[in-house]
């Protein structure tokens, strides 16, 4: 039995070695390519396969299933062969204020959903600031916590945050910095979520999933991402720390039994919430909560690539038993 898993990354990283050794046991074979990997004329793969513990350039047929990311959906012609040939594992929900919006409409997890709007308009720009006190302007497709700003009115002037950097505009200068610093179409603006541990940290809660050997949607891990040195993102790629979700809770919160609780029935919940409205199957999910000061929870973002930097076992073992689900079902 074969499966296909396709990154734009040439070479396989060590997660992937994992996972190639991982789907061995269960008798599964492994293909590491790339779009260039592809020969659509002959309908072959000329990808890497872990052969004694190295990988190797093998010439194998189309998998029947092909573990892919989002960010592979670039490379058009090559998914449009696959696609015709190979189930494939991923999709795009949409840009982060379409699912908000969705969300909110769809009315069950409504109460996730932080305040947000598309602004184009620097008076209405400023509405929304005068209306929340402090907002967060994010890019509408982001990266690893990449091009975000938080922006207060403390009064008459206004304290823009970028990365570890503070600035006090005047409201000429914040006019300024809206029209030139912010693409209108590529940003929306949100109600800032204090999100912050006792010592004024930020933090989220990532709760990572993938679809298991029942097909069925499992948390590999429900970890806390802090920004420490940070001001606004907790990403661990621009800097921080995780920590286990229950030793936190119990540091941060009094009712932590009660926040627990939301995380959880998030994590069983969501992912299918979250296919239901888009009318899409996926196998892979990260969805990002953040925690106010009183432990309710809001809706960060959701992730239909998220990464395998932590958990990396338990991401493996569960992601092979679902290979095995997948191949024994195209058999059947």
């Amino acid at each position: 039995m074969l499966i296909g898993f396709m990154r734009n990354i040439q070479k396989p990283q060590k997660f992937v070695r994992l996972l190639a050794k991982t789907t061995k046991y269960n008798g599964i074979d492994l293909v590491y390519f790339t779009a260039n990997d592809v020969d659509i004329e002959r309908e072959k793969i000329n990808g890497r396969m872990l052969i004694e513990n190295k990988w190797v350039r093998q010439e194998v047929p189309i998998p029947s299933f092909v573990d892919i990311n989002v960010y592979c959906f670039k490379h058009k012609r090559v998914i449009n062969f696959l696609q015709s040939k190979s189930t494939l594992s991923s999709g795009r929900f949409g840009p982060k204020d379409t699912v908000y919006q969705k969300v909110k409409e769809d009315g069950e997890f409504a109460h996730l959903i932080i305040p947000t709007k598309h602004i184009t308009e620097f008076r209405e720009f400023k509405e929304f600031l005068k209306e929340h006190g402090t907002i967060i302007l994010k890019p509408r497709l982001g990266h690893k916590g990449e091009g975000i700003y938080k922006l207060a009115k403390q009064k008459g002037d206004y304290i823009l945050t970028f990365g570890n950097q503070v600035s006090n505009l005047s409201k000429r200068e914040i006019k300024e910095f809206f029209n030139n610093n912010i693409n209108k179409n590529q940003y929306i603006f949100q109600k800032y979520i204090n999100s912050k541990t006792k010592n004024g940290e930020p933090f989220d809660c990532r709760i990572r999933l993938e679809k298991n050997g029942n097909n069925k949607w499992q948390a590999a891990i429900y970890m806390i991402r802090i920004g420490t040195g940070q001001k606004i993102v907790s990403n661990v790629s621009q800097g921080g720390s995780v920590s286990q979700l229950l030793p936190f809770l119990r540091a941060n919160y009094e009712d932590w039994e009660t926040v627990n609780d939301s995380l959880k029935r998030i994590g069983s919940q969501f992912p299918y919430k979250m296919e239901q409205i888009f009318n899409k199957k996926i196998t892979s999910m990260g969805i990002d909560i953040g925690i106010d000061s009183d432990g309710k929870p809001y809706l960060f973002e959701v992730n239909t690539a998220p990464g395998a930097e932590f958990a990396l076992g338990e991401i493996a073992l569960i992601k092979s038993e679902h290979y095995k689900y997948r191949l024994t079902e195209t058999n059947d």
